[in-house]
């Protein structure tokens, strides 16, 4: 990891704990972990010092088995392990201990702005198997963007692929022609608070040797995101 981008700080007070984790639910809401060979994404239900809930439908659990918890923010990650100790099958409800320390990996040098779902935010280009792909901008920052893709992806999608010829189109903030590195890929199962699932593939991508313009037009549009945001919570 680069230290001088990034930064990790580990927090022991089970108060201090609940008050960033409060903070993290009402900003972000899920929390994503593993099971089995799945990652699953799902909302807080409860969240207090006795433990918390999330909705999720997983089988042959046992009680008292630990799960490596993530919560992704928009300037930081946290990170903590937590046992479960009780599980309801008809309800879908998993229930967690309190963790007894939390991980804070901040970054320094590259805010990352959350794209609210209103904005419509869409990446767009064709992959390697001929056919153009339309993704959903989860997040935008100076060095890349998180894509959210519910279709099926190309055999060969692999991390360290060029994505070449894509379109970020930020519907009032404008449009741009960006190359992407492909960093990573998860595919990832998500639970709704209703109990719903839905399945889709997340791809982090890092700019491919941006233009100096487009560098400062990427920077212009995070600072007018970030005030537009500001102003819609305002009004909530």
């Amino acid at each position: 990891m680069d230290n001088t981008s990034f930064k990790e700080v580990t927090k022991t007070d089970r108060f201090e704990i609940l008050a960033m984790l409060r903070e993290a639910k009402k900003r972000n809401g899920s929390v994503e972990f593993t099971y089995g060979d799945k990652i699953l994404s799902s909302h807080f239900i409860e969240l207090d010092l006795s433990g918390f809930q999330v909705i999720a439908e997983v089988d042959d659990v046992t009680l008292d088995s630990t799960f490596s918890m993530v919560i992704q923010g928009s300037t930081e990650k946290i990170e903590f392990n937590a046992n479960l100790i009780a599980h309801s099958s008809a309800a879908h409800q998993l229930t967690f201990s309190f963790p007894s320390e939390i991980v804070i990996t901040q970054r320094r040098s590259s805010v990352r702005v959350t794209i609210p779902e209103q904005f419509g935010f869409i990446c767009e280009g064709r992959f390697r198997d001929g056919y153009v792909h339309r993704m959903v901008i989860k997040d935008l920052s100076l060095r890349g963007v998180q894509l959210i893709c519910s279709e099926a992806l190309p055999t060969l999608t692999k991390p360290g692929m060029l994505l070449k010829s894509m379109t970020l189109n930020l519907q009032n903030y404008g449009q741009y022609p960006v190359d992407l590195t492909l960093l990573n890929v998860k595919e990832i199962t998500h639970f709704a608070n209703s109990s719903t699932q839905s399945n889709y593939f997340s791809l982090a991508c890092a700019f491919s040797k941006p233009s100096s313009t487009l560098t400062r037009r990427i920077e212009d549009v995070l600072m007018e995101l970030t005030l537009d945001i500001k102003r819609l919570q305002r009004i909530r």
